[in-house]
């Protein structure tokens, strides 16, 4: 499929076109991708919880707070503009290359012993 897409720019080129807005990728198994990253998010965030809570000498207790992060919300013009043009890389833009991404916050009760 991305190898129809050269001959289409070349065409729409041809055709007077002489700006390209964007460029979106994505991916068919985006639901269960997604789903597998937020399972590792909310793993990092006990993780780094754990790592604090060590550091300062407590106990994690309970989860009190999720919020989810809108990773199409961060990723918001990622391949827009000059200026995020500049961070991407080759890999990038590369055919098999999509980013699927989760973030999350998670806040967490202070046992007490």
């Amino acid at each position: 499929m991305l190898d129809d897409v050269e001959p289409l720019l070349v065409d729409v080129v041809a055709a007077g076109a002489n700006e390209i807005e964007g460029v979106d990728f994505d991916v068919l198994a985006k639901r269960e991708l997604r789903a597998e990253a937020r399972r590792k998010a909310v793993a990092a965030a006990r993780a780094k919880a754990d790592l604090y809570a060590e550091a300062a000498d407590v106990r994690l207790g309970v989860v009190v707070h999720i919020e989810d992060v809108d990773p199409e919300q961060s990723a918001a013009g990622r391949y827009r503009g000059h200026a995020q043009a500049v961070a991407t890389t080759a890999q990038d833009l590369a055919p098999g290359h999509i980013v699927v991404s989760a973030a999350v916050v998670v806040g967490y009760a202070l046992a007490r012993d």
